[in-house]
């Protein structure tokens, strides 16, 4: 992340709508589109970094924001990314599976694998976790940002927890 993203009067739209109106400008946090969930990946990187992972593991839809976003900030800190993709929308053309997020994750270095079943978190974080231990076959120390909402960290990037959770140094 760049730092502090700035907040702005909305004009037009206070005056048709007769309030005072802002809009804070998390589209200009500096990491491949991210918006807000910029802010929550920089506590799951920071918990990354603190445990010395060398690569981060996360799921979601074939084109999550969120999974590109991740695969940006791992790119960013020089960790491999591992992307598993879940099936949630279903009769999609095959563009659907090399185009957007999918291709600016591939130009990102990512690792992509598929997981069938859409809205299955407990079977994707399973599937994560299965990768994540052959991973660690191979030497290298993974970290999962988990698709439940057994971790704390989502939150924090949208929220303002009063925790001693720091987000990792280094900006995106």
């Amino acid at each position: 992340m760049t730092g502090e993203t700035p907040v702005e009067r909305l004009d037009r739209m206070s005056d048709l709508l007769g309030i005072d109106l802002w809009l804070k400008r998390d589209d200009l946090t500096g990491l491949s589109f991210g918006g807000n969930k910029t802010r929550q990946l920089e506590f799951y990187f920071g918990e990354a970094l603190a445990q010395g992972a060398d690569t981060v593991l996360i799921t979601g839809a074939v084109q999550s924001n969120f999974v590109r976003s991740a695969a940006a900030a791992a790119a960013r800190l020089g960790l491999k990314a591992v992307l598993q993709l879940e099936e949630r929308v279903p009769d999609m053309g095959a563009l659907y599976y090399s185009s957007g997020n999918v291709l600016l994750a591939k130009i990102l270095g990512a690792e992509h694998m598929s997981y069938p079943l859409g809205e299955d978190e407990v079977g994707a974080d399973k599937a994560l976790h299965e990768r994540a231990d052959q991973l660690r076959a191979e030497g290298r120390t993974p970290y999962v940002i988990h698709l439940g909402i057994d971790h704390p960290f989502g939150c924090n990037g949208l929220c303002a927890l009063r925790r001693r959770i720091k987000p990792t140094n280094q900006r995106f």
